[in-house]
């Protein structure tokens, strides 16, 4: 009886907080439960053309506090992507971490895009990431459309995923069409348009920071345009997309950290010495890197950050 007590008065204390004190969202302690978490999922956020030729119906699932007991107007938006080389995984990966960033107080979803390409063929991989950026361009814009049903911030929206979910991530917000069509000429008479709709992305929506999991950027991309800080998670060791400058991924999270630093833009880098790709596999690690990102996006929501590297796991503390 006394546990259900405490647990009722723990509960209140956090919907009181929500109103009066918004320093206790966003941190890396859970503010709602998981039973006043709502989902959506199976939404279709877009149709498109495959890889193999065929009309793909784009899915997402979406995680938010419950809007009755929630008492935040607006709530900042997470878009999360899935790995998988561009060939395979599934938004189902990212579940858990969608969850439990919903559990503190933003709106997350996560998406399923147009994957595969033939590695024979030169140029493919780049289609590849190319559908994957038009797929997260289309699920951020049908969800600035929903921000009146599911009470989306649009001016605090962050993106981030896991290797080619990182990499897509970084080249939603970096790579242009103009870039892209200097870098694959004609991929956009092949593929179309980067984004669809008179409304381009970056006028319904405002982008704050970005989540980098093992990820990479092409340095003719990364170097135009305005910078956007970026919390970043890499094995030392990693060879599949290097933490370093690679001729294949281009700019890891290691020069993305030293531009980022000497540009002046706040930006946070954990390195795991002994790591390959595929760090944090324990829900205890998984749990270091939720928490990291939580507070990481809640610095840039109050204007508090401030750059980070380590080569140790430094767990975030960032509840007041």
């Amino acid at each position: 009886m006394k546990l259900y007590i405490f647990i009722i008065l723990m509960t209140s204390n956090c919907i009181v907080a929500q109103k009066f004190n918004l320093e206790s969202r966003y941190s890396n302690i859970a503010c709602f439960s998981k039973t006043q978490i709502d989902s959506l999922k199976n939404v279709s956020y877009g149709k498109a053309i495959n890889f193999m030729g065929a009309l793909q119906d784009l899915k997402m699932d979406i995680y938010f506090p419950n809007v009755k007991i929630d008492t935040q107007e607006h709530r900042p938006l997470i878009l999360l992507i899935h790995g998988g080389g561009f060939t395979g995984g599934k938004r189902e990966n990212m579940t858990y971490q969608t969850e439990e960033l919903s559990k503190r107080g933003f709106v997350v979803a996560t998406i399923s895009y147009r994957l595969g390409y033939n590695s024979k063929v030169f140029g493919s991989i780049q289609k590849a990431v190319y559908r994957a950026q038009q797929d997260a361009n289309t699920a951020l814009q049908y969800l600035a459309s929903q921000k009146e049903t599911l009470r989306i911030d649009t001016t605090q929206v962050f993106i981030g995923g896991s290797s080619a979910g990182a990499i897509t991530s970084l080249s939603t917000c970096y790579a242009s069409q103009q870039e892209w069509d200097k870098i694959a000429p004609q991929i956009e008479s092949v593929l179309g348009p980067l984004e669809s709709g008179e409304s381009k992305l970056n006028q319904i929506i405002n982008i704050r920071g970005i989540y980098n999991f093992m990820g990479a950027i092409h340095p003719i991309v990364f170097s135009s345009g305005d910078l956007i800080p970026t919390i970043s998670f890499h094995g030392e060791l990693d060879t599949t997309v290097p933490i370093g400058k690679s001729m294949i991924t281009g700019f890891g999270s290691r020069p993305i950290h030293e531009i980022l630093l000497k540009a002046g833009v706040c930006n946070d880098l954990t390195v795991v010495p002994s790591g390959g790709h595929g760090i944090y596999r324990s829900k205890k690690e998984v749990d270091f890197m939720i928490n990291r990102v939580s507070c990481f996006f809640k610095s840039l929501i109050f204007n508090t950050c401030l750059d980070f590297m380590a080569e140790v796991s430094i767990p975030s503390n960032c509840t007041n």
